[in-house]
């Protein structure tokens, strides 16, 4: 009888695990994309760059040190702007779009740039953007920038502007510990910035990881809140101004034989790279993808 018992559970375990039998090949077959991209509509291939602000404007919660400013303009790191052009030209890019306003403005001086007439600036959008556009013979760059729903109708719902301060946190402590760290991790990021070229520097921007814990920012320190103004307000102003920088890009009605270059601050880059991969209207390339591994 003793011996029954023990052969007992042995045997159950061996039904249970044949009972978790899965069929893998089946359930890969059974992908959205074999419905959703078998359509006549294709899908716009994506080159999304997050990035520091080179000409360190400061206007972000976190400050870089101006000990910590990487001189765009010195020749050293104009090689290297050049050195990481050359590997997002291999993408292709048959658009460029950039955190900035004013198309018109843009469509002014990229053409005084195109005739010779204009010498780029440190900000980004004219070092990388312009540059990059310029290359590749491109006839224009597409500003898409946004505002958000909170800063736009805060005077038209009082509400709105009583929810900015907000003084009910379910744990000040641990809203003040991840504040540190957070702190700490964007200043550890300036130092490291230095050391890097261009190249290396994008790439450790890209990186899963890091993009990762740049969004995992928003969901620390003043997020979790006895009520939902943190979680609200993050909606109407972050995930606002994201999602309509995605419409401005929707608007300008890219095509399947379009690659369009995003170039934003790094910030945004985790949103925006979500909504890449989720749309079946995109196809999201890898930065790394186009360095030749030595």
């Amino acid at each position: 009888m003793k011996k029954l018992l023990i052969i007992i559970p042995f045997f159950l375990v061996q039904l249970f695990v044949s009972a978790q039998k899965v069929n893998w090949d089946k359930l890969a077959a059974l992908t959205p994309d074999k419905i959703l991209m078998a359509g006549d509509r294709k899908p716009t291939k994506v080159l999304l760059l997050g990035t520091f602000h080179f000409g360190y404007p400061n206007l972000d919660g976190h400050k870089t040190d101006s000990s910590k400013f990487i001189n765009v303009l010195s020749p050293q790191r104009q090689l290297e702007i050049q050195e990481l052009a050359d590997v997002i030209k291999r993408f292709k890019p048959t658009r460029v779009y950039i955190e900035s306003w004013n198309p018109a403005f843009h469509d002014s001086l990229y053409n005084e740039y195109l005739q010779g007439r204009y010498v780029l600036g440190r900000n980004e959008n004219y070092q990388l953007g312009y540059r990059i556009a310029k290359q590749m013979g491109l006839p224009k760059v597409y500003p898409v920038d946004a505002s958000n729903f909170a800063s736009e109708n805060y005077e038209k719902y009082k509400w709105i502007d009583s929810m900015w301060n907000i003084n009910n946190p379910v744990d000040s402590m641990r809203d003040k510990y991840w504040s540190k760290q957070f702190s700490r991790f964007y200043t550890a990021s300036d130092s490291v910035e230095t050391t890097l070229t261009m190249l290396e520097n994008f790439l450790l921007m890209t990186a899963p990881e890091t993009l990762f814990r740049m969004h995992g920012a928003y969901l620390t320190s003043g997020f979790n809140t006895q009520g939902n103004e943190g979680p609200d307000m993050l909606a109407m102003w972050w995930y606002s101004r994201n999602l309509r920088i995605i419409n401005n890009i929707l608007r300008t009605r890219p095509t399947a034989e379009d690659r369009i270059m995003v170039l934003f601050g790094n910030g945004h880059a985790p949103i925006m790279k979500h909504c890449f991969q989720s749309s079946p209207e995109f196809e999201l390339v890898e930065l790394k993808s186009l360095v030749e591994k030595k």
